[in-house]
């Protein structure tokens, strides 16, 4: 890896196979005028992508809030607007430690440029499409010598770049340039969670792509490698997120499980519970991959008003499973199939799937449960 910025993790995501089209329709919906320019190039005889953005002359400097309400207006996937949300509160708090200021005082002048609002926006919607659960990157590369920026000559990590990393293992270089920049720093950690390994977990390989940097560098191909591909193996650890509510709604709890479902939770649920003097309450539990730990405590703290979210890893068994597409004389309809050792067991019915059909058609849901697992079997041969 030659390094990691924005632009060159949005192409690497679209190289491994992020479709450019529904990136550029759901960037399309942020109120800002901007051109995406996506390019084939060759880095050293290998194929890549380089993006570039083409925006008017601007004199405004954004804030967190600014682009956190950016975010909320363009109505994005849930997810891909959960990871540039804590993207950029990563960024912002780096710059209020940097300049000793609370984060919400903090204002963006590289970062908060439309074009690198843009390669954040899009990178996250990228990996949303992708479908990824997770993701995993080796220790960034730091690079060295001097950048030029809003604020005059600065070193080279730059200091924002060095804070969102703290607690990280990096790689510093003799690379006389910056090979990492604030907001490929603060993707990559939102993505990982800040766990960066050497290694790449064992899987099935299922795409790859490179993104092009705008610099040669001196010691290395200035690119980004994105792989996809499915894990190995059935079982895994994952964190178990609870907190105890007495004095939140039904609707807002309710909506609160389905904004942490939409954000990337693997499963969410309420548990009725009674707290001290008798009260009544809930125990509001979500199970999350480790990287998405804190990003899910934070969003459950402020859609239930909690002080504070307990965590703890718990180990788990899944069994292997897949998507299958199955065909009705009045529509489509997605299934999900489980299987232990090559052999299938379980057959459910995307619901949304079938509550669409079943109110295209007017036929009673669990009707159209029953013909959707026929068609399934009826496909599979059995």
């Amino acid at each position: 890896m030659g390094g990691a910025a924005g632009d060159m993790i949005l192409a690497s995501l679209l190289a491994a196979g992020a479709p450019l089209d529904e990136v550029s329709r759901n960037l399309e919906a942020l109120s800002i005028p901007f051109h995406l320019a996506v390019d084939p190039t060759e880095i050293n005889g290998v194929g890549a992508l380089r993006v570039s953005v083409e925006y008017p002359r601007e004199s405004t400097h954004r804030t967190f809030a600014d682009i956190r309400a950016l975010v909320e207006e363009a109505d994005l996937p849930e997810r891909a607007a959960s990871w540039t949300v804590e993207a950029f509160r990563r960024l912002a708090v780096a710059e209020g430690e940097i300049h000793g200021r609370p984060s919400e005082e903090v204002t963006f002048h590289e970062v908060g440029a439309v074009d690198s609002i843009v390669d954040v926006i899009g990178s996250c919607i990228a990996l949303e499409l992708l479908g990824a659960e997770t993701a995993s990157c080796g220790p960034l590369p730091m690079g060295s010598g001097v950048v030029r920026a809003a604020h005059g000559p600065l070193p080279v990590p730059g200091p924002a770049t060095l804070e969102i990393l703290k607690g990280s293992r990096v790689r510093f270089t003799e690379e006389p340039h910056e090979t990492t920049t604030p907001t490929g720093a603060a993707l990559m950690h939102t993505f990982t969670g800040g766990e960066f390994t050497d290694a790449a977990p064992p899987m099935v390989l299922r795409g790859i792509g490179y993104g092009a940097g705008s610099r040669s560098l001196r010691d290395t191909p200035n690119l980004l490698r994105a792989v996809v591909g499915e894990l190995e193996g059935s079982s895994g650890d994952v964190e178990l997120l609870e907190a105890n509510v007495d004095d939140a709604p039904g609707e807002f709890l309710g909506a609160s499980l389905e904004h942490l479902l939409g954000a990337g939770a693997l499963d969410v649920w309420l548990e009725p519970i009674t707290m001290k003097k008798s009260r009544g309450a809930y125990k509001v539990c979500a199970l999350v991959r480790a990287t998405d730990r804190e990003r899910l405590a934070r969003l459950l703290m402020r859609e239930t008003g909690t002080l504070g979210v307990r965590h703890q890893t718990v180990g788990r068994m899944v069994a292997e499973r897949r998507w299958v597409e199955v065909g009705l004389p009045y529509g489509k309809c997605r299934v999900k199939v489980g299987s232990l050792d090559g052999e299938d067991f379980a057959v459910a019915p995307e619901y949304e799937d079938a509550a669409r059909l079943a109110r295209k058609t007017d036929l009673p849901l669990p009707r159209i449960y029953d013909e959707v697992r026929a068609a399934f079997l009826y496909s599979a041969g059995e």
